[in-house]
């Protein structure tokens, strides 16, 4: 059995990837490798926001920002049944 990541756009939507992993656990790792990603992002943005508070419109655009870089975006991983293609 393969595993596929699913990801749930604001935790609700959910999104297949077609990313398949041999392992539970690989798939998990690539799991939280997505959400660092989106971590790094916003905390990379903050920081900024935070040292030009005028030009970022900061903290008012900071939920905004939390949400477009994908803060609430999580992912889980799904069995996936290989099936043979079909000629």
């Amino acid at each position: 059995m393969k595993w596929m990541l699913l990801v749930l756009i604001y935790g609700t939507i959910p999104v297949k990837t077609g990313l398949l992993f041999d392992t539970i656990e690989d798939c998990l790792k690539a799991e939280e490798g997505m959400r660092d990603s989106y971590l790094r992002t916003y905390n990379a943005w903050e920081a900024w926001a935070k040292a030009n508070p005028t030009e970022a419109h900061y903290p008012d655009i900071q939920k905004f920002m939390w949400r477009r870089d994908g803060m609430e975006t999580t992912g889980t991983c799904i069995p996936h049944a290989e099936h043979a293609p079909s000629d």
